[in-house]
């Protein structure tokens, strides 16, 4: 059956945005697994194969939706506490992550780097350069900020770990553990964790100097 002219006008009017937009509202009801071409096209009301004027395949589609995710991340404006504003930036990307469960594993399984990502990735180093750290121990703190955060979410959005009553019981250390653990918040627990790499960061010192290479390692005379 043809389709009607206000159906390919409105066919005209679809744009990568929708597209994407679209695709992100399947995979956060449906999973991954959920997201195929043929079911992206039935939502849009197009046929699968017009899609691909819009997205050279599904993976460029997944990357796509990945970045539009990322851009939800919102970044606090430049202040006076460069501390503050790092912390309230990595807390906004575990807010916009868990706010896509079904997302957060296809950043491991889709590394890419794209806009979205260098505009947090940015961010995030030249705050801690501003904080007095060289680029090699600003960089070293991002990668091990971010390795964290990521870690906490894929925890917090998995299958919650329970520990058996009886287990807890008979060992004292879990057991005062446990109750110490549930007088926090799990979004306490996550401020915490970053305040205590922030700490061990900045009292470990600036490393080598600001924006400086890597030193050349001593060739000893024979």
């Amino acid at each position: 059956m043809r389709r009607s002219t206000k159906a390919r006008d409105w066919h005209r009017g679809l744009n990568r945005a929708a597209l994407t937009a679209e695709a992100l509202r399947i995979l956060d009801r449906d999973g991954p697994e959920g997201l195929t071409m043929r079911r992206l096209a039935t939502a849009l009301d197009v046929e699968a194969a017009s899609l691909y004027a819009h997205v050279q395949s599904k993976d460029d589609l997944v990357d796509a939706v990945l970045d539009t995710v990322l851009d939800e991340v919102a970044l606090p404006e430049p202040g006076p506490d460069a501390r503050s504003e790092l912390i309230a930036g990595f807390e906004s990307y575990r807010r916009t992550l868990i706010a896509h469960p079904r997302v957060v594993m296809l950043m491991f399984e889709r590394a890419h780097t794209s806009a979205a990502q260098a505009r947090l990735v940015t961010r995030s180093i030249e705050l801690l350069e501003s904080l007095g750290l060289s680029t090699r121990a600003a960089v070293d703190a991002h990668v091990t900020l971010v390795a964290y955060v990521l870690g906490f979410i894929v925890q917090e959005v998995g299958r919650p770990m329970r520990t058996p009553p009886p287990l807890a019981a008979a060992i004292p250390t879990l057991a005062r553990a446990l109750t110490t653990v549930a007088e926090r918040s799990v979004d306490e627990r996550f401020t915490v964790g970053l305040e205590l790499i922030l700490d061990g960061v900045l009292r470990s010192g600036p490393h080598e100097g600001r924006h400086s290479r890597p030193a050349t390692p001593r060739v000893r005379p024979r």
